[in-house]
C-alpha cells in the first residue's frame, strides 16, 4: 500500500465518497454501453484529480503574494470595499 501511495498523488479524505460513487456509475454505465463506460472512466479520473491533495511548498520571502489554490495573481490594487464590510 505505501509503494501504491508514493507513486499516486494524494487525495482528500473528503474525495473518496466522490470518487467512490464516480466509479460505482461507471461500473454500471459498462453494462450499457462500453463508449459511456470510457466516458465514466474519464468522470472518475477527472474527480480523482479535482481531490488531489499534493503537498504544498510556500515560499517564505519578504514581499510576495502568495495566490490560493494554485491561481494566478493577475492585478494588486486598492478598492473601495462593498458596504456589508463597513
Amino acid at each position: 500500500m505505501r509503494a501504491l501511495k508514493s507513486v499516486l498523488f494524494p487525495i482528500h479524505p473528503e474525495g473518496y465518497r466522490f470518487i467512490g460513487i464516480f466509479a460505482f456509475l461507471t461500473l454500471l454505465l459498462f453494462f450499457v454501453s462500453d463508449f459511456l463506460g470510457w466516458v465514466g472512466v474519464i468522470l472518475t479520473l477527472w474527480c480523482a484529480w479535482f481531490f488531489r491533495d499534493p503537498a504544498r511548498v510556500t515560499p517564505q520571502r519578504k514581499g510576495l503574494v502568495i495566490s490560493p489554490a494554485d491561481g494566478v495573481v493577475n492585478m494588486i490594487t486598492e478598492a473601495v470595499p462593498p458596504p456589508e464590510l463597513g
